[in-house]
This record gives structure tokens, sequence and C-alpha cells, in this order.
């Protein structure tokens, strides 16, 4: 089961199905900017386009979708909870962009803890391995109740939700957890909804789930009590523990991309980037998302200001490499 984010906030208007419109400020007059991809990264550029008074639009699909489109020039910027993905992986999107002639600038904008969560009656599961981890979500698992895990947890059954296939979340979870990306059981109930995803995981008191650390903060009071974190090796999922690397595998840096032919065809596009770039380190806090270091902004703010394109990681969205040790060697 997937579902998109689909709902839409129009100042003075009532809530109506499709993508989410951001009219902020007196009412936007620039022109209307679409940003597609990650509904992990969705929250952020909604509060920077509300914080800026900028006429955005975002759908929010998941990562790999939104590069489907913004890779033959649909849309100007793409959300992205991975870096781009090149030769090597399931689709190379920076060969379609190539092929298409979308010239891009890779903009790293935060860092993601991607989080397992579990329902808050859940008193036994509060630190999984990831070998647990992937004995539970593994293509033909054998896993179904809480004892199978460890024989001491209850014989009840599982519940399991997350995100789809067409995610970033999806993909990174899927790499490091289960070994391969895209490879996981088919019995788990999935949506693009983060609100959805939330209150799936608080109506289930069996429920163990994985989205990203924004997503799971930022739920509504009601479900936010009802749901908690799950150690993965003895480590929370903590601004601390993504910022030094303890935290691993799953934390990720979050990016904007954004196409050169945009910015130049376009004033209110390239005004909305540096918006981005200048207001990011602050918002993220505001959204439950964790900034990168202080260093990083200055920068990704001079990548956008040289028009440095093209990828850092090499198209690799599960490269070890060091966001700031790439961008000093710009």
């Amino acid at each position: 089961m997937r579902k998109a984010s689909v709902h839409r906030v129009i100042v003075a208007m009532p809530v109506v199905a499709t993508s989410l419109l951001l009219v902020a400020g007196c009412g936007a007059q620039g022109t209307e900017i679409e940003v597609s991809g990650s509904s992990t990264v969705a929250p952020i550029t909604e509060a920077i386009a509300r914080d800026g008074g900028f006429n955005v639009t975002v759908t929010a699909e998941g990562t790999t979708d939104g590069f489907a489109r913004f890779c033959t020039g649909e849309t100007p910027l793409n959300n992205a909870s991975e870096a781009i993905p090149g030769a090597g992986q399931r689709v190379d999107y920076v060969a379609m962009c190539a092929e298409n002639g979308v010239e891009f600038i890779e903009l790293p904008i935060g860092i993601d803890a991607l989080s397992v969560v579990r329902n808050e009656a859940n008193r036994f599961a509060q630190d999984l391995s990831v070998s647990e981890l992937r004995e539970i979500w593994a293509p033909g698992s054998a896993v179904s109740n809480w004892s199978d895990v460890r024989d001491e947890w209850p014989d009840t059954p599982i519940g399991l939700y997350g995100r789809p296939d067409g995610s970033g979340t999806f993909d990174y979870f899927t790499h490091f957890i289960v070994g391969e990306a895209g490879s996981i059981r088919d019995d788990y109930q999935s949506t693009d909804a983060m609100d959805e995803l939330t209150q799936w995981i608080a109506d289930d008191e069996n429920a163990l789930g994985f989205l990203g650390i924004g997503n799971y903060l930022s739920a509504d009071e009601d479900v936010r009590d009802r749901i908690t974190n799950v150690a993965v090796d003895g480590v929370f999922p903590s601004l601390s523990n993504a910022q030094d690397g303890r935290y691993t595998p799953l934390t990720r840096p979050l990016f904007v991309y954004v196409s050169t032919s945009a910015l130049e065809e376009n004033p209110e596009v390239a005004s909305f980037v540096e918006h981005y770039l200048k207001t990011a380190q602050a918002m993220l806090p505001r959204v439950y998302f964790y900034p990168l270091q202080g260093e990083v902004y200055p920068l990704v703010q001079q990548r956008f200001d040289d028009r440095i394109t093209g990828t850092l990681l090499g198209g690799d969205p599960y490269s070890s490499v060091s966001i700031i040790d790439t961008l000093q060697a710009q």
C-alpha cells in the first residue's frame, strides 16, 4: 500500500487533495515554483518557503520518484533524502539527467538520523541490532512474532510499517539494514504520507517502523506520545550521535537539487535557493531535523555561488565520504 502526501494548504481555503501548496506572507506574488521529491525533506522546504514568502508547491512523492521527474526537466528543484544515484545503482539518475540536458547543482542542507520507531506500549524492544533488524525485514523472513527475534519476548505478531519503493528512505534503509537497496519483505504497510505512517505505528501496540527523525519528532502530539525510538546497536538517533558519526549506519545527508536552466530562466528560483541556504541551519531544528555542522554551510553557499554542478559523491548515495571533505576539495 502506497500513498504520497495528499493534503494541500491554501491560505483562507479548505484542504484539498493532491500536493502541498504554500502561499506565505501577505500573499506570495512570485512565480510558482514546483519542488518534487523526498517526503522526508518536504517539511523543511515547506517551512523555508513559508518563512521567505515564496509561492512553492511541494509534491512529496519520494526521492527517486522525484528524480525521475527532475531529470527529465519536469521540475526545477528536487528534495532528496539521499544523494543522486549514478552508475551501479538501481537507476542511474545522473545519466538520466545528462541524457535530458538537465545540469544540476547538488546542495547538502542537513542530516537525518533514519529512525526505527516502535509503539510506546512496547517496553521490551528498546534496542535492536542491525543483524536483528535484517532478520525482521529481509525478503522471505521467518520472523512474524516478537519471540522470533528473541526467545524471551512475547509471542505476539509484529506489525511492520515504513516507506515504499521510490523513497530515498526506503533505498537507504534496505541498503544498510537488509543488505541490498530495494530488497525487503512484501508484507509490510507503506506510505509516503508521514502523518499516516506515524498514526499506524501509534495505533498498533506491536508496531515497528522506519522513517526520518524529523518526521518522527514532528508527529501530532497525540501520536507522538504513543511512539518512541529504538536504539540501533545501543545508539539512539540523537543530534550529537548523528553529527559525530556514532549513529551508524543510518545517518545520512539531506539535499536539495536545483537545475541550472531553472536558475537562468526564473529569478524566483534563484531567490528561493538563496533564502534556503541562508536560513536552513536555523530552520532545521524548528521542524525537528538536524543541521549539518556550522562550518559546512558557507561551503554549500560557495558551491551555489560558483554554480558548481554535478554530484559530490560520484553517484553513490551510500558513500562514507565526508560531505565537508568533498566540499572543501571542490
